[in-house]
């Protein structure tokens, strides 16, 4: 048994689960089936340029834009350009749906009014382009579009209380933010350095010390900077939070007598992640290592549950390398980062709980990853934990090379790769923001300030990710959906293999 209990040691998501949907699910995703692809043969690298020079925020350097790049790679930049998309795990597909659901029936005024007769398509639109530019810190500071800065205010958004720019038509709602977190961007990329964190977009000039090109994914880990909401509130328990009157610990014969909007919601989230909620009182009582209590407070966290949050994200992560290896013909190279384990953590151990959860997501997508080789961990504080140790191999009887080798150690994303890997694909993870375009405090100029604005400083991520700017293709009309059955399919033909 692990340190966390019986109950984490559980396979989750299980092999071979299949998402459930309801008539209102259902008929939104048949609309799905009707979603055209983008047109990718006819990428025009001068408008893209133009475009870009049009985007209303200063850049925090102009070495990762295009326009900066030598002409003889544009051949190859137009064809990254095309290859970017957003991307969600099939759960999360389900997740949204539910969502849309639950504000249409349950929301309050403006909500009901705002998502009636939302697609999936549109919601996917809106988590990526009505962010903000930046948003950071635990006072939510902010930079919009349009040029507005402040922090705070994003609590009341989408409710009777929102005012100014920070409304629900110009901003995403916290409850939306939520659901962005899973919300992933990939696509192929130039590597202008090797991406260490103070790179700051200088340029290397020896080409032989770093990957020419490869994949970069943006992910996002939990965040706890802000107490009760986002993965607060499933994952850390507070006796002021988890209480009835906020929906939690209901059982079916209360529900018709409470408020369907506040329980309902709370349903929303427990469905997901198949497991019910608590209450502190009842979670207070318990001695069970699936609950930590967080010394000199009155938090509880569920180890269970951030595991059940990183799965979502690590099986996505996986599919989408896997499927990019596949693609270009060869065997990929995954360099992993810690997202969401720097200042958004909430508990010392949490780095464990994201190896001990990777491991297993690996073990159990092993005989779909046969185009991984090698997973790069970087910048951990250990080199083993649970079923991951530097130097071993997780055998898998239909991997090409019987398994995919695990390294726990520290390297720079896109440094030359050893010469035994020398045609591999490098697919870089980086840690991105909910809500904010990619490299967030980039664009106010601060470019060492995390893995974000180090991730757009090396690369064209700033561009080829940002859906004001690369708009056709990092568009909700472009979703991508993972999933253990089906690989990393566009909306349409999943929802073709789901529905027909």
């Amino acid at each position: 048994m692990s340190t966390f209990g019986a109950e984490f040691e559980e396979v989750w998501p299980k092999p071979g689960a299949v998402i459930k949907l309801t008539e209102f699910g259902t008929k939104l995703l048949q609309k799905c089936l009707k979603v055209e692809k983008p047109d990718v043969s006819r990428i025009d690298i001068k408008s893209f340029i133009k475009k870009s020079s049009n985007f209303p925020v200063e850049f925090g350097t102009n070495t990762c834009r295009v326009i900066s790049q030598p002409k003889e790679r544009y051949p190859e930049i137009e064809k990254q350009i095309a290859s970017a998309y957003p991307i969600i795990h099939e759960r999360v597909l389900a997740l949204y749906l539910a969502f849309l659901e639950h504000k249409c029936k349950y929301g309050n005024n403006i909500e009901r009014t705002f998502y009636n007769g939302m697609t999936l398509t549109a919601l996917v639109q809106r988590l990526l382009e009505k962010r903000c530019v930046v948003f950071m810190g635990a006072a939510d500071s902010y930079l919009l579009l349009n040029g507005q800065e402040g922090f705070g205010g994003f609590h009341d958004v989408g409710t009777s209380a929102e005012s100014g720019k920070l409304r629900l038509k110009h901003v995403l709602s916290y409850d939306e933010i939520k659901l962005s977190a899973f919300l992933s961007v990939s696509s192929h990329t130039e590597f202008l350095n090797d991406g260490n964190r103070f790179n700051c977009g200088v340029i290397e000039e020896d080409k032989s010390k770093i990957e020419p090109s490869g994949v970069v994914v943006g992910m996002i880990g939990g965040r706890f900077e802000v107490p009760d909401v986002m993965e607060w509130q499933d994952i850390v328990i507070t006796p002021t939070q988890n209480t009835k009157a906020h929906g939690y610990g209901q059982n079916t014969s209360e529900l018709e007598q409470t408020d369907k909007r506040i329980v309902g919601y709370r349903q929303l989230w427990t469905s997901f992640y198949e497991a019910r909620d608590q209450l502190f009182e009842q979670v207070c009582a318990l001695d069970t290592p699936r609950y930590y209590k967080v010394p000199n407070t009155k938090f509880i966290f569920d180890n269970m549950l951030m595991k059940r949050r990183y799965a979502i994200s690590f099986d996505t992560l996986l599919l989408e390398a896997n499927v990019r290896g596949a693609l270009a013909e060869k065997q990929v190279y995954l360099h992993v980062v810690g997202f969401g384990l720097g200042v958004w953590r909430v508990v010392q151990h949490q780095y464990k709980i994201f190896l001990a959860t990777f491991g297993e997501r690996l073990l159990t997508l092993a005989p779909r990853l046969t185009h991984i080789d090698v997973v790069h961990f970087s910048h951990f504080k250990e080199n083993a934990c649970g079923v991951l140790y530097d130097g071993t191999v997780l055998t898998a009887e239909t991997h090409p090379k019987g398994g995919i080798k695990i390294v726990i150690n520290n390297r720079n994303p896109a440094e030359k790769l050893p010469a035994e890997y020398e045609n591999a694909l490098i697919v870089e993870s980086y840690a991105w923001d909910g809500n904010a375009l990619p490299g967030n405090e980039f664009w106010l100029g601060s470019l060492s300030g995390s893995g974000d604005p180090a991730a757009a400083c090396s690369t064209l991520i700033a561009e080829l990710h940002n859906p004001h700017i690369n708009s056709k293709l990092v568009n909700g009309r472009n979703l991508h959906v993972a999933s253990e059955r089906y690989g990393v399919l566009h909306i349409s033909d999943y929802a073709k293999n789901i529905l027909e």
